[in-house]
């Protein structure tokens, strides 16, 4: 007989014990993991699990019906009533119901891989789905479900207080939004335009018998009611506060990146770190896992999805600080410039904002997804350090402000919030007294510090980008400028100088060759390497690039068998290096002519190429050189030969060797050594102007006319260059012009300056770990399915309450 569904309001009113509220969201938990899990077609309910499970009045009567009327088996309408929680009744005793042992039963099946969730963290399932998919799919029927999971971890996932992965279930004392999915992300598309990582669905068995009678279950309650009661409002109404999602420094996507962001190596030091930080914590929960005795004893031993798991027993908040101490102390390395984020995971953010997390040497973060949103949290943070009902606050920010032009302090402050960098706003404003530096620090959960490297902490929390590093023609340049500063002022007998002009020299000699071998490489592997296919497109990796230089430069030219007069190496002299040079133009110029050879497959072309007008591919050679202009195709050799052709003739060479070896050479007077420094001077600033030297552009400003139309202004050491958009190369992958990047100004492939341009790579445990990725599929074919050919249903349906 047909009931009549309660609404929200009524459910309330009927369930209104906290307690019993509690343990109603637990068992939404434990449905929800049943309900995105991988099951085989033999899998049967344990007696341990029936036992475990205890129905209301209503259950019983819908588990009878379904082994009466429908010939389902005992425990299977036990597990399903369980499935299915709540219809116009709640169909389990949740008042009397044993949730611990329930999950104690189905730890069991995780332990054992009875029950497998897919590992989504890390490159493990991404491997397999390359070596197991050839071609791109969107869904993965049953049996390539299974072989993918086979031999790989258990998923580790966190559905309210229960923390699941290779260790099983356990309770811990906080809760994350980290649910078990079926969809997931392992594979990159054929497009080469296209850099996502895209998620395939698996598939659970339809044979189990838990899953051929979902239907049964259906069949039952609708003859209940069409109508389940309104428990999605119910939970909606009182759950509704326990999510802000306008909290500006929420940590929930933490766990992906260090899913994603460290190497194992990485995640076992910070389990090292956060063992001596929680007062013993980490070890007893170690001991639940079965892991016993000395830490040094059983954490070489762990895998990437056990060591999250473990980690993950600590709550966010704790697991941040403890991230950020170990970075800043230099346990865990991360370069200086290096930004990382998730890679299979890259799409997570969360809240209002789109945050996304960050580590770098400054430590982790949070990052809106837009700058306008750090600005604002900047303009927060300063307005927080002064009480507007405070006397001497606002006494101190007058005076901190006189500068300033406005008819009251308060528009003083937002004058000087719209005008001003935001470091010189943090040095001013924060750093103006030791009570607002302290309280900024408690704010952003840094420690207070008198370093420089305070102010690039605070800016780096709020989600301002990292200040550009030094690059290495910086380092050089100063080097020249200190050297040419003491040849022009020393005296001309260069006898009572001698000694400091040898120290000196010395140590310009070290940067000029480390300068030129960087530029050498930098040209050779930007000219070169087609960057469309590559692993890590138009991104500079410095030792991989240095090997192709190498091993191309010295592959261009004809020798006889055995010998290798002037070959570059990993420590080449300044002779071979400045040779490079003729022979990278020399190497450049026998290309022209032969472009019909390096034509690119008609396989490689993105997607869009066929598709529209609209955007434009301009690389149709694997080589980028024969993409580019005919102006730049002959000046980058003619630049380049002229440049070792001067630095050849400088005497530059010849002061090198009678610096460093007076005993076997003649040293050079202070004269000549100044003449060769204005030769070399000219050599390189015309490698600079065609940009084959590693020297990085920032955007300083963009402006945008009242139909859309971008021109935005790079600027480095004083040299500006001015891009337009929108230009139709916005799918080829080249990097934001609103990040730190190299700019190619030689290198033009579309008018008026469409030039070449990277962002710099980094060498590191989490450059490595992501190293070979991604990996391109086959496209799609007819034969590839996008969908199962049979109907497949999880343990549980997915489907909203009831």
């Amino acid at each position: 007989m047909s009931q009549d569904p309660r609404d929200r309001a009524a459910l309330a009113r009927d369930y209104a014990d906290p307690a019993w509220r509690e343990r109603f969201l637990e068992l939404l938990a434990i449905v929800e993991l049943l309900s995105h899990c991988v099951i085989e077609g033999n899998f049967k309910v344990s007696d341990e699990l029936n036992r475990s499970i205890v129905l209301s009045e209503a259950g019983k009567k819908v588990r009878d019906q379904l082994i009466t009327k429908e010939t389902v088996d005992a425990k299977d309408a036990n597990l399903l009533c369980l499935l299915g929680l709540v219809h116009v009744e709640p169909l389990v005793d949740i008042a009397a119901i044993d949730v611990d042992r329930i999950i104690g039963a189905i730890s069991t099946y995780i332990v054992d891989g009875r029950i497998k969730f897919p590992f989504i963290f890390g490159r493990a399932l991404y491997d397999g789905a390359t070596a197991l998919i050839p071609e791109e799919r969107s869904i993965l029927k049953h049996e390539d479900t299974l072989r993918l999971l086979e031999g790989r971890p258990q998923g580790v996932f966190h559905s309210g207080p229960f923390l699941i992965g290779p260790f099983g279930i356990h309770r811990v004392p906080h809760q994350r939004s980290l649910n078990p999915r079926m969809s997931v992300p392992i594979q990159h598309c054929a497009d080469l335009s296209c850099a996502a990582v895209h998620s395939v669905r698996l598939t659970t068995s339809y044979d189990a018998s838990i899953n051929k009678t979902r239907a049964a279950l259906y069949k039952v309650l609708d003859q209940v009611s069409k109508d389940p009661a309104d428990w999605n409002g119910f939970v909606l109404d009182f759950t509704e506060g326990d999510f802000n999602p306008y909290e500006i420094d929420d940590g929930s996507t933490l766990p992906f990146l260090l899913g994603d962001g460290f190497s194992d190596e990485e995640l076992q030091v910070l389990v090292h770190c956060v063992a001596e930080e929680v007062d013993g914590r980490l070890t007893r929960a170690a001991r639940t896992f079965g892991l016993n005795g000395v830490i040094e004893k059983w954490l070489p031993g762990l895998d990437r999805a056990q060591l999250l798991q473990l980690l993950l027993t600590e709550a966010d908040d704790v697991l941040a600080k403890v991230l950020d101490k170990a970075i800043v102390e230099e346990d865990i390395r991360v370069p200086f410039g290096e930004v990382r984020r998730p890679v299979v995971n890259h799409r997570t953010r969360s809240g209002a904002w789109r945050l996304r997390p960050e580590a770098s040497h400054l430590g982790y973060r949070v990052r809106p997804g837009d700058e306008t949103t750090t600005l604002l949290r900047l303009a927060s943070t300063v307005r927080a350090m002064f009480d507007k009902n405070s006397p001497e606050d606002m006494d101190e920010l007058a005076w901190m402000l006189r500068q300033v032009r406005g008819r009251t302090t308060a528009e003083r402050l937002e004058e000087f919030l719209r005008k001003e960098s935001p470091r010189t706003i943090v040095s001013t404003l924060i750093l103006g007294r030791r009570r607002n530096a302290q309280r900024a620090a408690d704010l952003l959960s840094i420690s207070l510090s008198t370093g420089d490297d305070f102010v690039d902490r605070i800016l780096w929390k709020l989600g301002f980008p990292l200040e550009r590093r030094a690059d290495i023609r910086d380092e050089y340049w100063s080097r020249h400028q200190a050297l040419e500063t003491f040849v022009t002022t020393a005296s001309a007998n260069a006898d009572s100088t001698e000694s400091r002009l040898r120290e000196i020299a010395s140590n310009y000699f070290v940067e000029l060759e480390r300068f030129l071998f960087d530029s050498l490489t930098f040209a050779t592997w930007a000219l070169l390497t087609d960057h469309v296919t590559s692993k890590s497109p138009f991104r500079y990796h410095h030792a991989a690039a240095r090997s192709f230089t190498i091993a191309t430069l010295n592959g261009s030219v004809e020798r006889k068998p055995g010998t290798s007069q002037n070959d570059l190496r990993e420590d080449p002299d300044l002779s071979s290096i400045v040779q490079g040079f003729t022979r990278l133009a020399d190497h450049l110029t026998s290309l022209l002519g032969r472009e019909e050879e390096m034509v690119r497959l008609e396989s490689e072309l993105p997607k869009f190429v066929r598709k529209t007008d609209l955007q434009r591919f301009p690389f149709r050679h694997v080589v980028p050189f024969l993409d580019l202009l005919d102006s730049s195709q002959h000046a980058l050799p003619q630049t380049l030969r002229a440049v070792g052709q001067q630095l050849n003739n400088s005497g530059i060479m010849t002061a090198r060797n009678g610096l460093a070896h007076a005993k076997s050479q003649r040293t050079p007077t202070i004269v000549e050594v100044n003449d060769a420094l204005s030769k070399a001077r000219s050599a390189l600033r015309l490698l600079e102007e065609i940009g084959c030297v590693r020297n990085t552009y920032q955007a300083v400003s963009t402006s945008i006319d009242a139909w859309g139309r971008a021109t935005t202004l790079m600027r480095s050491h004083g040299a500006d260059i001015k891009f337009s958009g929108p230009n139709g190369f916005g799918m080829l992958g080249l990097p934001s012009l609103m990040l730190p990047v190299y700019l190619v100004q030689g290198a033009v492939f579309a008018e008026p300056n469409e030039m070449l341009r990277f962002r710099e790579g980094f060498d590191s445990d989490y450059s490595l770990y992501w190293e070979g990725i991604p990996h391109r599929p086959e496209r799609g074919s007819p034969d590839s399915p996008t969908s199962p050919n049979q109907t497949v249903e999880e343990l549980a349906s997915p489907a909203p309450i009831g």
